[in-house]
């Protein structure tokens, strides 16, 4: 499942607030570098380390799936830097293996592992994650095979304790 603006919800880290909030997609496309001016620019957005959370619903409103995020702002509000946890010829490697029509099976658990590592690096801080179950839109109704565990797994979260909160 694809996120559109119609059943995706960024959160972006506070760290001021120590909460989740919300960022509008148009904010979101813009602090990418996809918007009209194509600079990559967060209005109010503090120098330093920033955790955004792409949450994908469901047909029904229940969370589908999360993109974890990372990224270092410039005192200016502008992304100086994203995280891959790649060096730079993992990163090659990473982009080489996407594009295979058929790759190899060790092409498939090269890529698997680096997807992993990457995955990884851009999970939130773990003082996060309490407010982020107040935040989480759609966690209630996730469905068990749900994309969404692989990432609420990641941070700790488990099927049953979601039901709990």
């Amino acid at each position: 499942m694809k996120g559109t603006p119609e059943n995706t919800v960024i959160l972006h880290w506070d760290a001021n607030r120590t909460a989740w909030g919300n960022l509008s997609w148009r904010d979101w496309i813009q602090f990418r570098g996809f918007g009209e001016s194509g600079q990559s620019l967060l209005a109010g957005a503090e120098a330093g380390e920033h955790y955004f959370l792409v949450c994908i619903l469901g047909d029904c409103g229940e969370l589908a799936n999360v993109i974890p995020h990372k990224y270092v702002m410039s005192a200016d509000a502008r992304l100086v830097h994203g995280f891959d946890g790649l060096g730079e010829a993992e990163r090659r490697e990473f982009v080489r293996i996407d594009v295979l029509r058929s790759p190899t099976i060790e092409d498939s658990e090269r890529y698997n592992e680096l997807n992993a590592r990457s995955f990884t690096v851009n999970l939130p801080p773990a003082h996060t994650v309490q407010p982020l179950l107040r935040a989480m839109p759609g966690l209630a109704g996730a469905q068990p095979t749900a994309a969404c565990w692989q990432f609420l797994s990641a941070i700790g979260i488990s099927h049953s304790s979601s039901l709990a909160n």
